[in-house]
């Protein structure tokens, strides 16, 4: 969207594709199946990689799988006339090593980090540039022995929409949402993961008169069918599937309960929305539930369960939510 603005040309390609559509459609449906059934074995798999620099490293198995892609993504470079690679994801670095490995092409190279925290092994891709989402992480950065110099404190990019803003009552009414009323939103990523049923069941048994909850499912039917017999009963809970006007959604909200996601976590930043996260998946969401938690801006509890009961206590009151909303003026 910035390239777009700015006249500058720009193409988005899915890495994984390069090794061949079948590995791109099993791996991704792979990250979702465990991403939304089996988060234990996620945050796993990423400890272990935390605890492993060498995981990605030349003459591993997936450093081998990732590099299969190297020709096919060289040739795209080259053909396209591209003269910026930009990486979002640890695997995209592997295999750009790969391609422009031993290759006499002037080509600049950058990985946006998309949570925050430093993702293990991308110090040994040979970036240029890493875009970071916070200044405070440089340390963390350099501890993984990426040179200061390298390092860009540019935020996580969210889309320029969430920077602009509606009045809250504007926003309420637009949804269907009495202004009169709190509004607590919840949503646990595009994949709608996490306990959500439980939790938002607990909730609305305890919830004030004067509180409309938003349940915003993403790509999760089964979620969102079994939440629907929930909302015939309570006229104050909306069940919704996947939606294209989350800005919308965020300026309504009174109070956000969900997942602590980096772009998801950065777009209600952006709002100014105060956050209860409910600690899903953990690996590198971990991370960002505990930067925004230092900041004040959000809450959370160990008990995935005693998150409910934290949200309806905040609903109830509005000191303590605005103590929340008020850490907001501190960000950089």
């Amino acid at each position: 969207e910035a390239f777009d603005n700015n006249g500058v040309y720009c193409d988005i390609a899915e890495v994984l594709r390069f090794i061949s559509p079948a590995a791109s459609f099993v791996i991704t449906n792979s990250h979702t199946l465990i991403y939304r059934h089996l988060p234990w074995a996620f945050n796993i798999g990423y400890k272990y990689m935390e605890n492993h620099a060498s995981f990605y490293s030349k003459g591993t198995v997936i450093n081998w799988f990732l590099s299969l892609g190297r020709k096919k993504l060289y040739n795209y470079i080259v053909g396209g006339g591209y003269d910026t690679v930009i990486c979002t994801h640890p695997f995209a670095t592997v295999t750009l090593a790969a391609a422009l490995d031993g290759k006499d092409i002037n080509v600049k190279t950058a990985f946006v980090s998309t949570d925050y925290t430093c993702a293990p092994t991308i110090n040994r891709s040979g970036i240029d540039t890493y875009f970071i989402p916070d200044a405070a992480l440089i340390p963390e950065f350099e501890a993984y022995g990426i040179d200061s110099a390298k390092l860009s404190p540019s935020g996580i990019p969210v889309k320029q929409v969430f920077y602009k803003k509606t009045n809250m009552a504007d926003a309420k009414k637009a949804l269907g949402i009495d202004p009169k009323n709190k509004h607590l939103l919840v949503m646990c990523g595009s994949m709608g993961c996490g306990p959500i049923k439980n939790i938002v069941t607990h909730i609305s048994d305890k919830m004030p008169k004067n509180t409309e909850i938003t349940v915003v499912c993403g790509t999760n039917k089964r979620l969102k069918t079994s939440l629907g017999k929930l909302a015939k009963s309570n006229s104050n809970i909306h069940i919704k599937g996947f939606v294209d006007n989350m800005p919308l959604y965020l300026d309504s909200t009174d109070l956000y309960l969900t997942k602590p996601g980096g772009l998801s976590t950065s777009e209600a930043v952006s709002k100014s929305v105060p956050m209860v996260f409910i600690n899903a998946v953990a690996g590198c969401e971990a991370h960002n539930l505990k930067h925004f938690v230092n900041l004040g801006v959000a809450v959370t509890d160990e008990n995935k369960y005693n998150v409910s009961s934290l949200c309806t206590e905040l609903l109830n009151n509005d000191d303590a939510i605005l103590v929340l909303k008020t850490a907001f003026e501190s960000l950089p």
